[in-house]
């Protein structure tokens, strides 16, 4: 059948063309060398055209679909599927698709339902139905507006800090992730989500790091008051903040970075992360921080480096393998504090119980692993306290009272998270002898 539609198929001008060349080779008015650089093809390709019109005549400058029916079922029903994928996935009355870039989608198809296509493809499929990226691309100037820094050579040399508040369970509310990017593969590694930009996070996000990782050899953060004191009075005066003290210990060089364009790597990178992980977060189903932080760990990272790492120019690692036991004990927020005759102390005016220490000089440390805890001024010696009274007049900061809330206040009703206890009962019940126990 299809021979016959061949043979009935007239030869168009191009084909007419080709005829007469290769009945030229035939008659040996040209040589093959010839035809083939008349014909753009190569040697052998003429060779085989000869031998195909020797076989076949007419029909061999025709081609094989020639004169049948287009079969569009398979790329009518792929279509016909991503499109239901796209609008009708709703997941807690939203569609997680609502902005998402071309590419992802592509990815999310490939990854979540055994769907390849191309990211063009995704492009002319998404925009028939009048959808376009929400990612904006400027046209490149002429002009380089900020000079190019080359990524250090080896893993662990250098890790860009950052922290970035977004609205990453889409419910309105913006939280911040902190963490770090490795400078010469652009991998992040350590990421750790608080409410609010803080001290707490960057220790956990710290912990992370040394616990996958090791500790680097240099951190080039921004200026921000966790990592360096603004307000010296001599620029020659070296002033360090809690997290500054810190990495002195733990042998981390910190150095700052004096524009956002500076540590562009970990910019961009936050760029990337809010465009993806909000999707992550619905089709996941998560919802609070610590089921964001448990997802960032153990799913989210791994899934990044295998999509976006770069290799490092050298086989190096300049990560330290950490002894976690020393960074553990260094990884806490600390505050002088002074306990009076029956134990107590406060905290940004909120009052605390240890009757294992009255009348002495303390240290409250206190980080997202551990809760609270106190130890003497001079010792490491951890002890453990009771939250007697809370204050409402807002002079802790909110991330520390989440803490104290989550650690002493978990079987609390939310409406009430004032807290009074009797002293003189707990001091009773503490030093009273133990109770003879009936033969």
């Amino acid at each position: 059948m299809a021979e016959k539609i061949k043979e009935k198929t007239k030869l168009n001008e191009a084909q007419l063309e080709r005829k007469r060349i290769i009945l030229q080779c035939l008659s040996k008015q040209m040589t093959t060398m010839e035809a083939a650089l008349t014909m753009n093809l190569t040697q052998r390709a003429v060779q085989y055209n000869l031998a195909r019109y020797a076989r076949l005549g007419d029909t061999c400058f025709i081609h094989g679909n020639t004169g049948k029916k287009r079969d569009d079922s398979f790329f009518l029903e792929r279509k016909r599927k991503v499109l239901d994928i796209f609008q009708n996935t709703i997941i807690d009355g939203k569609n997680p698709f609502e902005r998402i870039s071309y590419a992802y989608f592509a990815e999310l198809l490939r990854d979540n339902y055994g769907i390849k296509c191309s990211e063009s493809w995704i492009k002319k499929t998404l925009n028939s139905i009048g959808y376009k990226t929400p990612n904006k691309y400027k046209a490149k100037k002429e002009e380089i507006a900020h000079l190019f820094r080359p990524p250090k050579e080896c893993f662990g040399e250098l890790v860009q800090a950052d922290g970035t508040p977004y609205d990453w369970f889409g419910d309105g509310h913006q939280y911040c992730i902190q963490g770090f990017v490795d400078d010469a593969t652009g991998i992040p590694v350590g990421l750790y989500m608080t409410k609010h930009e803080c001290l707490l996070g960057y220790i956990e996000a710290t912990r992370n790091m040394a616990q996958d990782y090791g500790l680097p050899k240099q951190m080039y953060p921004d200026r921000a008051s966790v990592f360096f004191v603004s307000n010296t009075k001599s620029k020659t005066e070296k002033r360090l903040t809690q997290y500054g003290k810190m990495m002195e210990r733990l042998g981390i060089d910190m150095f700052p970075a004096y524009s956002p364009q500076a540590k562009g790597r970990i910019e961009r990178f936050w760029k990337t992360l809010q465009g993806r992980l909000p999707i992550q977060f619905k089709l996941h189903g998560i919802k609070t921080i610590e089921a964001a932080n448990e997802f960032l760990q153990k799913v989210y990272i791994p899934k990044y480096i295998k999509r976006f790492a770069k290799k490092p120019k050298s086989k190096i690692s300049k990560f330290v393998k950490a002894d976690m036991k020393e960074v553990n004990a260094v990884l806490k927020a600390t505050f002088p504090a002074k306990t009076d005759r029956a134990g107590v102390f406060q905290l940004m005016g909120y009052r605390f119980f240890c009757p294992d220490l009255p009348d002495k000089k303390i240290n409250i440390c206190l980080n997202e692993r551990d809760g609270l805890w106190v130890t003497p001024e001079k010792s490491s010696v951890k002890y453990s306290c009771k939250l007697i009274e809370t204050d409402t007049t807002g002079r802790m900061p909110e991330v520390m009272q989440l803490l104290i809330e989550r650690v002493f206040l978990k079987n609390a009703k939310p409406k009430f998270r004032e807290v009074y206890i009797d002293i003189d009962q707990e001091l009773l019940d503490h030093y009273a002898p133990p109770k003879k126990q009936s033969a």
